[in-house]
Order: structure tokens, then C-alpha cells, then sequence
């Protein structure tokens, strides 16, 4: 075990996903993830990856959890840090190592496309995780408040900027790029993979009101972009919108406010803090004709967002700094009681 007041040794994490096995369908899943990790690395976090795959049949689960408690065993890692609630929580949970889980969105929120059953189901097993793990944070104040228990025990980190790719940029050399109309009004939405619990007809919706004003006015559906793209769609649209029934703290709004995008949006997760102080954008209910005039008026402005100094300090490092103080906290405390190994 590395000496926690010293520097020599790295800390080794061992980090527990599900988005490995899904980049084989969705090459961009996790990018997040990656980012993190990739910030962690930075810092000097030794990191060892562990994947859980996509199957939740009880028998894959248990083996999973069963191979876990080997690998863990094999490369001895300082603390396990669950990517995720529900089944990847509650695995990384019993690992048998002092365990941080960060939760997201869908974990401990309604809202997704899947049964109201299964939903309800893996928000049971992130509660159980929390009362078993020895670090929590959460995307969102938000999500805070909906754990269950050890509320006060959390801690808000948000993911992280990339703010040397997502940067302001010339809207007309942007819209060459990808073969946009030049002229055109346009709003921006990303699906991902659930367009439904992104709120796809609210966005649509929403742009039926507002060719009612402006009838050149386009959507744009963005969906399984590679990440590396993104900034282009930020700096050639001239809105982006965030019609999601629930979220953690979309990372969508953070990106586009970085490359100054004004943003429309539901008051979901931590948006209501990101667009605080931000001109031009704003927060608009789920019905179709504000969310439309909301559009309308940005859109007549012409303008870009003073976004970007409004999250400057939600930067990739600035998060690895804060999840690295979690790390010591939590190795710390396990020190003080005796239970480390």
C-alpha cells in the first residue's frame, strides 16, 4: 500500500464500467469515461479497467462479480471506483476493496426508455451500493438529492471540458465543413441513443412554432458523432437544445456553451446552474410553444454565448483534481479505522 503523504508511489485504481463491450455497437460510448480516466492518468492515478459487459443475465452478473474478485486479487489495486450505478455499483460495491461510485444520471433518475420496472430496479441496486461504498459522487446536486441515503456523504463533481478541443470557432468555415446551408437559421439536438428520453418530440415540436416565425428555421439531429466532430456542430449551429425528460449534467450543454453556443433547455440536472449568468440562453418548460418562443428569441438575436467563460472552471484537470481528493479521503479513512490491507 503506498504511503498516502507521499508522492513516490502512484494510487492504482480499479475502474468498473460497462461501456467496453458496448463500443463494438456504439464506437463512441463511454468517451466520457475516457476523458476522465485519461485526466486521472495526468495526475499520475495508475488505472486498470474492468468491464462488466452488457448482459444483466443473473448467472453473467455473478461470474462478472466472480472475476472482479480475481482481477482485483491479481493486480492489487488501491480502491475500486464504480463508473456508474445500478449493476456496475453494486459489483464494485463488494469487490472487496474500498470503493468510490460516481453516479450519472439514469441510476438513480426516472426517465428512461426502458420499463418503469427496470428502472425502478437499478435505482434500488445504486441505493444499495451507496450504503456500501466509501466515496459517492454525483454528477448533479440533483442526483445528490435523489440518493436515497448518505445524501450529506456525497460530493458534486461534474465531468469535466476538453476546453482545448471545444472552443469558439468561424460559423461559416464550420458549416462548409459540413455542408450546411450557410443562410439558415439552425438549431441543434443530440439523440445519442435514446432519442425518445432525450426529448426528441419536444424538440421537433418546438421547431413546428418556430417556422411559424422563421420558416427557413432547420433541425439538426445529432446522433453517434465522432466526439472528435463535435466542436464543428457547436460552432456552425446557432442554438442547441436540450430537451431531455432527465439527466445528471449533460454534457451536450457543457460543450456547447464552451465553444459559446447558446443554449434552450429543460430545467434537467445542473443545467439551471450551467446557464446561469449566460446570454443568450434559457430554461423553458416542456411545452412545445415556449420552448419554441424561447428558440425564436435566440435565434433573432443572431448572437453567440458568453458561455464559455461561464464553465471555464469545469475543466477535464480541475475534475481529476477533485476525484483524486476523494481518492485520499476515502484511502485515509480506511487507514484511520484499520480496515486497509
Amino acid at each position: 500500500m503506498p504511503d498516502l503523504k507521499s508522492n513516490m508511489e502512484p494510487l492504482h485504481v480499479m475502474m468498473v464500467s460497462n461501456y467496453v463491450e458496448a463500443k463494438k455497437h456504439s464506437p463512441w460510448m463511454g468517451i466520457f469515461v475516457d476523458r476522465q480516466i485519461a485526466s486521472l492518468k495526468r495526475a499520475g492515478v495508475r488505472i486498470s479497467i474492468f468491464d462488466i459487459g452488457i448482459s444483466h443475465s443473473p448467472v453473467h452478473i455473478l461470474s462478472k462479480w466472480l472475476e472482479l474478485r480475481r482481477e482485483i486479487r491479481k493486480v492489487a489495486p488501491d480502491l475500486v471506483h464504480g463508473q456508474y450505478g445500478t449493476i456496475v455499483g453494486i459489483l464494485a460495491a463488494f469487490a472487496g476493496k474500498p470503493t468510490v461510485i460516481s453516479y450519472c444520471g439514469s441510476d438513480l433518475l426516472l426517465g428512461s426508455s426502458v420499463s418503469l420496472l427496470r428502472q425502478l430496479f437499478g435505482i434500488l441496486l445504486s441505493n444499495i451500493a451507496a450504503l456500501r461504498a466509501d466515496g459517492l459522487i454525483c454528477k448533479s446536486e440533483q442526483l445528490r438529492q435523489a440518493l436515497w441515503w448518505r445524501k450529506s456523504q456525497a460530493v458534486v463533481i461534474p465531468n469535466g471540458i476538453d476546453f482545448n478541443l471545444f472552443v469558439p470557432g468561424q460559423q461559416g468555415e464550420a458549416r462548409k465543413k459540413l455542408g450546411w446551408n450557410l443562410a439558415n437559421p439552425i438549431a441543434i439536438i443530440n439523440a445519442g441513443d435514446d432519442a425518445k428520453r432525450k426529448g426528441i418530440d419536444l424538440a421537433q415540436a418546438a421547431m413546428k412554432f418556430v417556422r411559424t416565425h422563421l420558416p427557413n428555421a432547420e433541425l439538426i439531429v445529432i446522433s453517434n458523432v465522432d466526439p472528435a466532430r463535435m466542436p464543428l456542430f457547436y460552432q456552425a449551429a446557432d442554438v442547441a437544445l436540450c430537451c431531455s425528460m432527465a439527466e445528471g449534467s449533460p454534457n451536450m450543454v457543457k460543450e456547447a456553451l464552451a465553444c459559446n453556443l447558446p443554449v434552450v433547455s429543460t430545467p434537467v440536472g445542473d443545467v439551471s446552474e450551467r446557464l446561469a449568468g449566460v446570454y443568450p440562453s434559457c430554461i423553458a418548460s416542456r411545452d412545445p410553444m415556449e420552448f419554441g418562443e424561447a428558440i425564436v428569441n435566440i435565434l433573432r438575436t443572431g448572437q453567440r454565448s458568453n458561455g464559455r467563460e461561464r464553465v471555464i472552471h469545469l475543466s477535464l484537470d480541475q475534475a481529476a483534481s477533485q476525484i483524486l481528493t476523494i481518492y485520499r479521503s476515502v484511502l485515509k479513512g480506511q487507514e484511520a479505522s484499520g480496515k486497509l490491507v
